[in-house]
Formats: structure tokens, C-alpha cells, sequence
């Protein structure tokens, strides 16, 4: 589709206000949505969540599933995220060509390589999240889990990041991302862009204290906790 194109389908399907408080509230749920129940939750007419529905499936940032009840009848139509990658820069940028060039020019060079990666990415996280006054950067000295976990949420909406976080036993915060920020070019080399994306967030958190972040190898879920906090 044309650059031109595009631009045109995301403006129109993210025009109007209730469209745009929809798309948020997909981003969080991590899970389909009925039309009936987004209208529940903005107190709308069935029909008129469906219209808002339908306008943002044409702007390419929804897309639809069957689901059947349990009680039998027509399968419902279901509302989700689109996994498709949407770049829209005013201009034109080619970052992503870019990136997808470097990783696969960088994949198999060796764990040195890797670590020093890891480093810069703790580096620019920390950089980063203090330029812009992220709510890492206005916690209480001393910060539990509770607070930091929230903070973080927070920043990663400030980022427009889509993530699903809980509290686990022992003050460790795990956070799940239903898909990579960094696109189709985790596909590329794997290993070293989820590698550069957990010392991004260990970096972040960093403005917090002595947090750690560990992958879990299944998925791209994070795990965080203090440093001398004992392993579940």
C-alpha cells in the first residue's frame, strides 16, 4: 500500500475520540473483544461499537475472529489487535530497513558482541527514561515492587509499548508483551534483539534501584526483582 495511502486509512479510523479510547482499550485487554462488549464498557449502543469497530478493522488496526458461545448459536465476531506493523514518520523514515540490515549483519558474531549490546541498551533505557521524566524518575527512595510495577506499566504506556504485568511471589514483577516491540525484525536474529530489549527495560529500571530482568525463554515475558532478592 501506498505510503500516501496508509497515512490516509490511520487518520480516518483514529479521527474520532471514542475510536481512539477503543484501540487503547483492545491494547490492554490482550485478549478478542465483542462489540457488545466494548459497548458495555463506553456505555454505547451495540450497533454504534460495531460502526467504531468496523472503521478501525478498515484502517488496518483491528482484525476479526469467530468466537462461539457456550450456550451454541452464530459464532460472534470477535475484535483484536492487528499484528500487522504500522511505521507512519512525518517524513518518510527508513529505520526499519535499517534495523533489519544491522541484525542480520550482527547475528552469529558472539556473545561478546551480545554483552556489549546488552550494555548500550541498559545505557540508552536509563538515558532515555531520564530525559523524558519518565515515572521511574519520580519514585520515593526505597520503592516496593508495588510501586515500581506501577511505574513501570506506566512508562511502557508512555512508550506506547502494549504489555500485560502482574505481581508474583516474592517481589518479583513479570511482565508479558502479546507481541515484540521491535517488530518482524526479532525474527532476524532473535537472541540479540530480546537480549537488547531486556537490558532496555534492566536499564529503566535501574532508575528505581537494584533491579534485575531475566527472560523467560518461553514467549517474551520478563522477569524483575531486586538484586538480593532469593529466586522463586
Amino acid at each position: 500500500m501506498a505510503y500516501q495511502d496508509r497515512i490516509a486509512m490511520v487518520s480516518m479510523a483514529l479521527a474520532d475520540p471514542t475510536r481512539r479510547q477503543i484501540m487503547d482499550l483492545l491494547l490492554d485487554a490482550g485478549t478478542p473483544l465483542s462489540a457488545r462488549e466494548v459497548a458495555e464498557r463506553f456505555g454505547l449502543h451495540v450497533n454504534a461499537a460495531r460502526m467504531h469497530l468496523e472503521k478501525l478493522v478498515r484502517g488496518g488496526l483491528l482484525t476479526t475472529t469467530r468466537r462461539r458461545g457456550e450456550r451454541g448459536g452464530r459464532p460472534a465476531h470477535m475484535y483484536m489487535v492487528s499484528e500487522e506493523d504500522w511505521e507512519l514518520h512525518l517524513p518518510p523514515r527508513a529505520y526499519r530497513p535499517l534495523a533489519a540490515i544491522m541484525a542480520s549483519g550482527l547475528r552469529g558474531c558472539g556473545r561478546d558482541l551480545v554483552a556489549s549490546m546488552v550494555e548500550e541498551a541498559r545505557a540508552y533505557g536509563r538515558s532515555e527514561a531520564m530525559g523524558a521524566a519518565s515515572p521511574l524518575t519520580q519514585l520515593p527512595r526505597g520503592a516496593g515492587p508495588e510501586g515500581v510495577g506501577e511505574a513501570w506499566k506506566k512508562d511502557l504506556s508512555r512508550r506506547g509499548i502494549s504489555a500485560r504485568q502482574r505481581l508474583r511471589d516474592k517481589g518479583t514483577i513479570e511482565v508479558s508483551f502479546p507481541s515484540c516491540p521491535f517488530g518482524g525484525v526479532v525474527d532476524l536474529c532473535r537472541e540479540l534483539v530480546c537480549e537488547i530489549h531486556r537490558g532496555l527495560e534492566e536499564g529503566l529500571l535501574g532508575l528505581a534501584g537494584d533491579w534485575k530482568v531475566e527472560r523467560v525463554r518461553e514467549g517474551c515475558t520478563f522477569l524483575a526483582r531486586m538484586e538480593n532478592t532469593s529466586r522463586d
